[in-house]
């Protein structure tokens, strides 16, 4: 019995046809590499700096660690999905479970996008206006910030999915086939603010950052290219791992209104769009790599939890040096 209402649901999605299994084997190694991995570090980058304190950290920590945050709960929803893929996208549990997993996927991606802008624009700030930036560049501050984040993304996600994400007649979670007008708008809406203009600032800061450091003698050419090479890593990981989810997004949902045959359109970008979307599960996995096993202090942190050897390199960056020194 349930086989048949799986193929039911398979054939007869919307009004579509879309076979729904196309995107089964992909997107359970994306989620599973990005649960397995991506968990356990980063638990072990919560733990560490709680081992260290935010309180007299500066403003990069108390951004890192909303960070996190939102990377840990995207990840807590892998485990659901996984188990959605491999029935055909039917969601077997509540209605009710499918808005809290559906809401938190959307509001921590794009609370993730806002605080990897947030941390560029600190570092913006502290290298191109060192003197003026110095009162805004307090942990009270980056504090309010972040709860601003948290608030306006929320509600802007709220103002998009409201009022559900779950569709009875097909039993889908976070899909439907063809999409509505209303979802259309809010996905381009995310695109262009959700994206782009993410883009523009991690373009413009990344410039005047690079320019700035050009012109400023003081700051050593392993400090320059230390901070360059952070720079261009998340601008890197933000590109790939958020780029193709939004971009495949925009012509999906712009095309949306732009043609007649929207079933045809969803037939054709079904397979991009689906692991476009499971790519920027990754970013849980990156974020924890990217910003905490490089410190120095988390990894002696890490290694008294893990039982290891502590050890010393000469080469290492001490946390609270790139976190509060003006001249990273």
């Amino acid at each position: 019995m349930l086989s048949y209402f799986l193929l039911t649901v398979e054939l007869s999605n919307g009004s579509c046809n879309i076979s729904l299994q196309g995107d089964r084997v992909g997107l359970t190694c994306i989620y599973s590499l990005s649960f397995s991995l991506g968990l356990p570090a980063n638990l072990l980058s919560l733990w560490s700096l709680y081992r260290l304190g935010v309180a007299d950290r500066g403003v990069q920590l108390v951004l890192i660690l909303n960070l996190l945050l939102s990377d840990l709960l995207q990840l807590l929803t892998l485990p659901l999905w996984l188990v959605t893929l491999q029935g055909a996208h039917v969601w077997h549990y509540e209605p009710v479970l499918c808005e809290v997993v559906g809401y938190l996927f959307y509001i921590n991606l794009y609370a993730s996008v806002a605080f990897l802008c947030l941390i560029a624009l600190d570092r913006y700030l502290a290298i191109v206006h060192p003197l003026g930036s110095r009162r805004l560049r307090s942990t009270k501050y980056a504090t309010i910030s972040a709860m601003v984040i948290w608030a306006l993304t929320i509600l802007f996600c709220l103002s998009g999915l409201y009022p559900s994400i779950y569709h009875p007649d097909t039993h889908l979670c976070l899909e439907r086939y063809p999409t509505t007008a209303r979802y259309a708008r809010f996905k381009i809406a995310t695109v262009v603010l959700g994206y782009l203009l993410p883009c523009a600032v991690l373009g413009y800061t990344s410039a005047r950052i690079h320019w700035t450091l050009q012109r400023s003698p003081s700051v050593s050419e392993h400090a320059q290219h230390r901070i360059v090479g952070t720079l261009s890593l998340i601008t890197t990981i933000f590109i790939l791992v958020f780029g193709p989810y939004h971009l495949v997004g925009g012509y999906k949902f712009v095309g949306f209104f732009l043609t007649h045959d929207r079933c045809g359109l969803e037939r054709s970008l079904f397979l991009p769009y689906r692991f476009s979307y499971g790519l920027t599960s990754l970013n849980g996995l990156f974020d924890s790599f990217l910003y905490i096993f490089m410190c120095r202090d988390i990894q002696q942190e890490l290694r008294k939890s893990l039982l290891c050897q502590e050890a010393e390199s000469n080469d290492s960056i001490p946390l609270n040096q790139l976190i509060q020194s003006d001249n990273l």
